[in-house]
């Protein structure tokens, strides 16, 4: 009998053994479900995740060509690639989608296109402040980073320049690279085209072309003050728009730029037909006369709405009450006063000088 009992199927065996388990704290093994032969959607709905999948990675791949074909680019001539770039596709997306008045929605396109371009150094120079030391050793001069912010801060113009010196490149090669397409733009497009494209932008209808270009049969002085009340008002107000918005910068930048380029190059048409030369006969000397009051006006704009920039980024992060806070309000008042002073002297280049280079080069021409 006992033989007998222990004797048993392997079935009953096996079902003793999933019960004890199953007490044990384990689970029956679940039932295979039936397979649900109408049901469609998990058939296709692989095939929808591979496509969307692919176009994710298509989409990732046109936004990484700017950055593919920026790579081996020098680092000075990235800023001048992407503002070039984003000129023409600002430029392209207003005139698509604002076709009524594209030329103020291009300003604003292409400064969001900039924008992610400039953040980081913003914020880079707002952490350098009062923490770059200057060191002279044998002749080579060298700058050490303090982790530590120091009471002391180096207010002089080696200073400043070393640690704005990257952000006034960027800004000069982004004025460039926009200056350079707005000036293609007005020249090789129908002038009917660039009076609407360009209508908010500096375009003026009336020009009448007179006999000379300057300053040479007015007051220098009432024009002086004239021309540095006018630019100062137009600093101040790269300040407070960079203190506002945190693009600010970039707008100025943008806005002056097409701006320039639509109205030298309108002046280049307009007299280039009068005296029946050629458009580049009469631009590239006109170039190089307003080059140095121009650039010297626009880097005391540049740090204007730097110190608005700064003094924002302090305000969010810094606390108020803090030393290092002091520091960077004296920071940005000292950029205000050399952004005075380059104002001073472009709009003194322009007055008195302006006249002066306008006769050698258009004598070489």
């Amino acid at each position: 009998m006992a033989l007998k009992k222990s004797k048993m199927s392997l079935k009953e065996l096996n079902t003793n053994i999933s019960f004890s388990e199953g007490l044990d704290g384990f689970s029956e093994k679940p039932k295979k479900k039936k397979k649900n032969n109408h049901d469609y959607s998990k058939a296709f709905r692989p095939k929808k995740h591979i496509v969307k999948n692919k176009f994710l990675e298509i989409l990732d791949y046109i936004k990484s060509i700017p950055e593919r074909l920026a790579d081996d680019l020098p680092r000075n001539l990235k800023s001048l690639y992407f503002a070039i770039l984003g000129t023409m596709v600002g430029f392209c997306f207003a005139i698509l989608l604002f076709p009524n008045n594209p030329g103020v929605f291009a300003v604003f396109l292409t400064t969001l296109f900039l924008a992610p371009f400039i953040q980081k150094q913003i914020r880079y120079n707002e952490l350098l402040v009062g923490r770059t030391e200057r060191v002279e050793s044998k002749g080579i001069t060298l700058f050490k980073f303090k982790p530590s912010f120091s009471n002391k801060i180096d207010l002089s113009f080696k200073q400043l320049y070393y640690e704005n010196k990257e952000i006034l490149s960027v800004y000069l090669n982004f004025f460039l690279g926009i200056f350079l397409v707005v000036i293609s733009l007005v020249a090789f497009i129908p002038q009917e085209y660039s009076s609407s494209l360009f209508s908010s932008n500096g375009w003026n209808d009336s020009l009448l072309p007179s006999k000379d270009i300057g300053f040479s049969n007015q007051s220098k002085q009432s024009v002086f003050l004239d021309i540095f009340v006018n630019n100062f008002s137009v600093m101040l107000v790269a300040l407070i728009i960079a203190l506002v918005f945190p693009l600010g910068a970039i707008l100025i930048i943008v806005w002056n730029a097409v701006y320039w380029g639509v109205v030298f190059t309108q002046y280049s048409l307009t007299y280039a037909l009068f005296y029946q030369t050629g458009f580049f006969a009469f631009l590239i000397p006109l170039l190089l006369s307003v080059l140095p009051h121009m650039i010297l006006e626009i880097i005391s704009y540049f740090l204007g709405a730097m110190s608005g920039n700064l003094l924002s980024v302090g305000i969010s992060k810094e606390k108020i009450e803090s030393d290092r806070f002091i520091n960077i309000i004296k920071y940005c008042f000292i950029l205000l006063a050399f952004a005075i002073g380059f104002l001073f002297v472009g709009v003194f280049t322009e007055v008195y000088i302006f006249d002066i280079l306008k006769n050698f080069f258009f004598s070489l021409f």
